[in-house]
């Protein structure tokens, strides 16, 4: 059984599609990451797994059960760790997880043992007095996602979960993840970090505009744009690139200064001679970097350059 799958799931907001023809599975077990630039439909898509917002039309299914039908089962079995750190800032670390407890556990019997656990397991069990709203941005972190698997979810959404904290909390927090997924724990992870993305999921899925554009793992993803990545320094600006769209095929072609050349093309090797004369022609080259593409190319070419607001 997936943990989660959605089927041809459509939402939309003032005639505005959040999600369009949706689908996509997450299978149990796995950590999954749900990537999209600003407004592509994440936040959209995740409140309808947790049931806070109704599909117009599609299905849900949560191990089995519907979000719109079976909310409360559904509820139990998932757990939310926002971006906000949304903790009780006058309450200590314990206090808040005691709230939590109070609010989503069945069963209160081991209760404060099940605290220490989880604080123990993210380094806060010795600054469990101290008031919340005293830790930094990398502890409060680590507290939401403490919280978060207190009521033992099988599914945890984890929205951003290293955004803003240091290079030490990010690799705790990667490695209670993947620690948590050993134990049967399957988990959507929403990032805008590509690098997390790598590290941490086993499959991606990107959307935009509320669409299923790519799935796949990120190595999968990477050999769908079947070509190299190609950066030319040269000593003087090349005006007039006329010669690289007619002579060779290349795609993509942008300019990160004005001394510099970048775009893409399959098999740069095989040309990079022909490539490079053409070049100098024009203006010296004094530099050249042929690189395969990251999960940062990937989601440009499938989504676009474009800022968005």
């Amino acid at each position: 059984m997936n943990a989660i799958e959605l089927t041809q799931v459509n939402k939309s907001f003032n005639g505005i599609k959040a999600a369009d023809n949706l689908s996509f599975q997450v299978h149990e077990g796995e950590i999954f990451g749900l990537l999209g630039p600003n407004g592509a439909g994440k936040s959209t898509t995740v409140r309808m797994i947790t049931g806070c917002l109704h599909a117009d039309s599609g299905s849900i299914q949560v191990f089995g059960h519907s979000p719109q039908k079976e909310i409360k089962t559904v509820r139990k079995l998932i757990s939310m760790v926002p971006q906000e750190t949304n903790i009780y800032n006058d309450l200590s670390a314990y206090d808040n997880m005691l709230h939590h407890a109070a609010l989503y556990c069945d069963d209160l019997s081991n209760v404060e043992e099940n605290i220490k656990v989880q604080l123990q397991k993210m380094e806060l069990w010795e600054r469990r007095k101290d008031k919340a709203g005293n830790y930094s941005g990398g502890m409060k972190r680590r507290l939401v996602l403490a919280r978060g698997l207190l009521h033992n979810p099988q599914i945890v959404l984890f929205d951003e979960p290293t955004l803003g904290v240091d290079v030490q909390v990010r690799h705790l927090l990667w490695d209670q993840i993947k620690e948590q997924q050993k134990e049967g724990r399957s988990f959507i992870i929403s990032t805008n970090d590509m690098t997390e993305a790598q590290q941490l999921c086993d499959r991606i899925t990107i959307i935009d505009h509320g669409k299923e554009i790519a799935t796949g793992t990120p190595e999968e993803l990477k050999a769908t744009l079947k070509r190299d990545i190609v950066q030319i320094t040269t000593s003087q600006p090349v005006d007039n690139i006329t010669f690289l769209e007619t002579g060779f095929p290349v795609e993509n072609i942008s300019r990160p200064d004005p001394l510099t050349l970048r775009f893409e093309i399959a098999n740069a090797e095989a040309i990079i001679a022909d490539l490079l004369h053409s070049l100098n022609q024009f203006s010296g080259v004094q530099n050249l970097h042929i690189k395969r593409p990251s999960l940062d190319d990937v989601f440009l070419h499938y989504t676009g350059r474009e800022l968005r607001e």
